[in-house]
């Protein structure tokens, strides 16, 4: 999940930077500085939408899998009935050919 991992790295960054901007005096009115921190703030914003729609992305496939998985676990224990069906069949016809064989 690179795209994850890089989009949460730039939402760290643009988090330190609005919390500098804050600390070094973003109150003394300079609005300058209040559009660059609305830019900031629009900027994190944007990347917490991003996460937000990989998140749930990435929610609906684990829900997908899961699902599918579920499904070929009910398909291998339907297999096994089946496979240990045809083992007992398979003892049963060997054991009536020795039987007649030793005949």
């Amino acid at each position: 999940m690179p795209n994850l991992d890089e989009a949460v790295a730039h939402l760290g960054r643009a988090v330190e930077q609005l919390t500098r901007a804050l600390e070094n005096g973003a109150g003394n009115g300079d609005a300058e500085q209040a559009g660059g921190l609305a830019e900031s703030l629009r900027v994190v914003q944007k990347d917490r939408d991003e996460l937000h729609g990989e998140l749930e992305s990435l929610r609906a496939e684990q829900r997908k899998s899961g699902a599918a998985l579920r499904d070929a676990q009910e398909h291998y224990a339907a297999m096994q009935v089946v496979s240990e069906a045809v083992a007992g069949r398979l003892d049963g016809a060997i054991g009536e050919l020795r039987i007649l064989l030793n005949e």
